[in-house]
Order: C-alpha cells, then sequence, then structure tokens
C-alpha cells in the first residue's frame, strides 16, 4: 500500500516531468539516424505526439 501511495505523490508531484522526460526521450531517439529505422520512425512520431498531448493535459488539469 505505501508503494501506491508513493507512487501517486511522485506522480501528483512530478508527472509532467515524468511525460516530459518520456518524450524527449523519444524525440532524441527518433532524431539520431540509424538508431530507429526509417520505416519505424513514424512509429516514434506519433508517441511522442501522444507524450505532448497527454502533458498538456496534465499541465491544464494541474493548473501549471
Amino acid at each position: 500500500m505505501k508503494v501506491l501511495q508513493w507512487l501517486k505523490n511522485l506522480w501528483v508531484s512530478h508527472g509532467t516531468k515524468l511525460i516530459g522526460f518520456a518524450q524527449g526521450t523519444v524525440s532524441a531517439l527518433a532524431g539520431v539516424t540509424g538508431i530507429i529505422p526509417e520505416s519505424h520512425l513514424k512509429y516514434y512520431l506519433a508517441a511522442c505526439a501522444v507524450l505532448t498531448f497527454w502533458r498538456g493535459f496534465f499541465n491544464s488539469s494541474q493548473g501549471a
């Protein structure tokens, strides 16, 4: 039960930072030539877009 409370507190305090970190990681991987095959690039770009939408949603719901 303490783990769930810790996760909740982490999300409330740092949720958008975590999403931003994930977004930056996906963008960096997608932008570096040769790491991601060109045929998979569209999936990484879509993931980046979804993370951007989520980050905006959570920022607005927290009044940031």
